[in-house]
């Protein structure tokens, strides 16, 4: 087998485990995606055929669960670690209590996958040991990175999704609050309109709720929803709400506030975005399409020029 045979076939293995582990533990689905599946379960029935669906993919989950949470049995980390992975994870809305067993049985389980399979690549391609074991030792770095990458990407995403919907859900709040309700029934109304549009605004709304009903005050449970989340925009919201609960002042004022401060930010936000994508498009032009382009037009020019002054 050829050396570029043999990478070749590394690189099919490793892209083949990235994508298993991206399915894996990449369980979201676009909100009308999942709506659609939950609308079709509705209607069908557990006598149709979707309840069973729907139990078969749960039991397939705990099953996964359970062997991931008997890897990360053998493994002993400081309560400090453990506390950052668990604030980590909540941030990314995995919230249970074996969420950090599950992630580190995860790691070990994506480490000794990459291992085996960049190792036993090696031994069929019949490359020496000392790089096979190179290989394999560069696999399990890869594959213990790999479930922190789409962790941190879960995060960044559920916050993007937070802060694009919330003025969204401000506005519903004024709408819930001026048509008579409190503000702990507008913001248990707005959780659940709330859950096809953005599903995480919807569990955060609710975690509150159930915060309140446990008999936690109003501010310490508005201040968790911020610690929890770590949104700028959500920070803002929530200082509001306690200071307006503080001062008796109108609630449904300082939402509407609130909403048309949050739009502007995004509005400058995007400006922002908009204003940063030419000096981005720059290294591409410079280092890519124009030394293309030059080979392109000049190149016929400069055989032309060799052929004409050879001897």
């Amino acid at each position: 087998m050829t050396h570029a045979m043999m990478l070749g076939l590394v690189f099919a293995v490793n892209f083949a485990a990235v994508l298993a582990l991206l399915i894996l533990l990449s369980r979201a689905r676009h909100p009308a995606v999942r709506r659609i599946a939950e609308l079709e379960t509705d209607a069908s029935g557990p006598d149709r055929g979707g309840g069973a669906r729907l139990e078969r993919g749960r039991s397939r989950i705990g099953f996964l669960s359970v062997i991931f949470k008997a890897l990360s049995g053998s493994v002993r980390t400081d309560d400090r670690r453990q506390a950052r992975l668990r604030t980590a994870l909540g941030q990314a809305g995995y919230s249970r209590e074996d969420s950090v067993r599950v992630f580190t049985g995860a790691r070990m389980f994506s480490t000794a996958v990459f291992a085996v399979l960049a190792l036993t690549a090696g031994l069929i391609g019949r490359r020496p040991i000392p790089n096979a074991l190179l290989m394999a030792c560069a696999s399990a770095l890869g594959g213990y990175l790999l479930p922190r990458i789409v962790l941190n990407r879960r995060i960044n995403r559920r916050q993007e999704q937070i802060a694009r919907s919330l003025p969204d859900a401000i506005d519903l709040l004024v709408i819930s609050v001026e048509a008579g309700l409190g503000l702990n029934a507008a913001l248990l109304r707005v959780g659940q309109d709330m859950a096809v549009r953005c599903r995480p605004i919807s569990e955060e709304f609710g975690r509150v709720n159930q915060e309140l009903r446990t008999g936690s005050s109003r501010e310490k449970a508005l201040r968790n929803l911020s610690d929890r989340n770590r949104v700028e925009d959500l920070r803002i919201f929530v200082g509001a709400l306690i200071l307006t609960d503080r001062l008796g002042t109108s609630i449904a004022d300082t939402l509407r506030v609130q909403a048309d401060s949050l739009r502007t930010r995004l509005r400058q936000k995007a400006e922002e975005q908009a204003a940063k994508a030419g000096i981005k498009l720059l290294f591409p032009l410079v280092f890519f399409i124009l030394p293309a382009l030059i080979i392109i037009l000049m190149g016929p020019a400069v055989i032309s020029v060799i052929r004409t002054f050879r001897p």
